[in-house]
């Protein structure tokens, strides 16, 4: 996803889109983007000159098309990491040509006679906030009238990573430990000269997994019309890491009561996130629902929520946004985790700059999350979700990272034994967020919009779980 961050078949609707809506701003839309999305481009035309970088300037670019390049991570400064100042692409890139590395021995010549940089040692590497300067944004509050009245915290991974307990010194886990697997062999990190034969430890593999298969799978079979030289090969490996990121690593469901009551069923299903940040995390678009279904004996069903369609789309959804259910007894209610954008008269919007706040982020927090912790004001509980007392609180505490839900169904005279089926199920675009975005009628959503007409949106499963009740 890194190397094809300019590539990116959504970013670039997405960034159209956008430039539509808020032609007046179109040059800021593009340059604050591109920091990001073509960060070597914009950073050597700026160096070259130019006060801002353009979405014309990026196409005519090699350094644009390699997307997040290792040149560029490497070259960050240390100064101002993880404070405000370095949010939303404020990273430094020196005036001297210099590689920072995570080793305090290395031999320099290779580098310095193949691409004259100099490895140097570089604290900054691993720390959580060297990520934080892109995955940390803000964007512009535009009102109906066009003026900015105020920032908007478009994802904060990072700063729901502060306020966890993996930012503590006894479960200290950074973004790089759970991102990029660690080797802790020795490992020889150059081929040149062919005689060089020193190797280092502990060595970070950079795989950079995240949960985005929809959009892997998209670039993988568009390959020849986005221009990615990437073999097929390779984006089914990343895929596999992904598809195994979500299915281990990233969030888990139980059941942890049932209870009969006549002819009344309870059903309590516990999730439990398992990152460092909120699940889902980042953008907005994304989304996590539960699954229920109970049928009988006779495989009869006996009740179902969050059923969905072909084509990825959740039944019976309400017709403005669903609201966080601490009970759910109708087939027509669903547990979705997601955040929803408002504008600044409380309207839901899809468009990232005319939001002003969250009416709705019931996405579960990490382990140790306080709703008065820090930088708590940014990531704050939205909705019915803040006054949940099973929503990341356990016996009065909070900080579990979970959420209990109720589920409470008749069983319309059902013949035991009752199988109970629980999935978590993801999806990184929900079709919502893409009908608004299919609005508007410009190349690159037109692009986008035949390939998600042809490629697979249907959600992948965290986690699922069968329960048998026999009496």
């Amino acid at each position: 996803m890194m190397g094809n961050s300019f590539r990116d078949p959504f970013f670039r609707a997405k960034l159209e889109s956008e430039v539509a809506r808020t032609p007046q701003l179109t040059a800021a839309i593009e340059d604050k983007c591109l920091t990001c999305h073509a960060p070597m481009a914009r950073t050597q035309a700026l160096n070259n000159g130019t006060g801002s970088y353009s979405l014309s300037q990026a196409e005519t670019t090699v350094f644009a098309s390699d997307g997040v390049s290792c040149t560029l991570c490497h070259q960050i400064q240390k100064d101002g990491l993880g404070n405000d100042s370095s949010f939303s692409g404020n990273y430094n890139i020196g005036e001297e040509r210099k590689m920072f590395g995570p080793y305090k021995q290395v031999f320099v010549n290779p580098m310095i006679n193949h691409v004259d940089y100099l490895p140097t040692y570089g604290e900054q590497v691993d720390q959580p906030g060297f990520c934080a300067t892109c995955h940390t944004l803000f964007t512009p509050i535009v009102a109906e009238d066009g003026h900015i009245i105020g920032e908007f915290p478009e994802q904060t991974p990072y700063l729901e990573w502060l306020n966890s307990s993996y930012a503590s010194s006894e479960n200290y886990r950074s973004c790089q430990d759970c991102h990029m697997p660690r080797i802790d062999e020795r490992v020889k990190i150059s081929n040149r000269p062919p005689w060089y034969q020193e190797t280092q430890s502990p060595f970070w593999k950079h795989h950079f997994t995240g949960g985005n298969v929809f959009i892997l799978e998209m670039l993988k079979n568009n390959r020849q019309r986005l221009g990615s030289p990437v073999p097929e090969a390779l984006f089914e490996k990343t895929i596999e890491r992904t598809e195994g990121r979500l299915n281990q690593e990233a969030a888990e469901i139980s059941v942890v009561r049932v209870k009969r009551d006549n002819n009344r069923l309870q059903v309590d299903v516990r999730v439990t996130n398992q990152t460092g940040h909120k699940f889902p995390t980042g953008f907005p678009s994304r989304r996590a629902w539960l699954h229920l279904e109970a049928t009988d004996y006779q495989k009869r069903q006996i009740f179902e929520s969050g059923r969905y369609t072909p084509v990825g789309e959740i039944v019976s959804l309400d017709s403005t946004y669903e609201p966080h259910h601490t009970i759910i007894d109708s087939a027509d209610q669903v547990q979705i985790y997601q955040s929803i954008m408002g504008d600044e008269s409380g309207k839901m919007t899809g468009t990232l700059l005319r939001a002003a706040t969250y009416l709705k982020d019931n996405r579960l927090p990490p382990a140790g999350y306080q709703r008065s912790g820090p930088m708590s004001s940014q990531t704050g509980i939205k909705g019915k979700a803040a006054t949940d007392m099973n929503f990341n609180v356990v016996d009065n505490q909070e900080g579990s990272g979970t959420d209990i839900v109720t589920y409470d169904f008749d069983l319309k005279d059902a013949r035991l034994p009752l199988t109970i089926r629980a999935q978590l199920l993801y999806q990184s675009s929900s079709p919502w967020f893409l009908k608004n975005l299919f609005k508007d009628d410009t190349p690159a959503v037109s692009r986008f919009k035949e390939m998600y007409a042809a490629g697979d949106n249907r959600p992948m499963v965290v986690d699922q779980i069968t329960y048998e009740l026999s009496d």
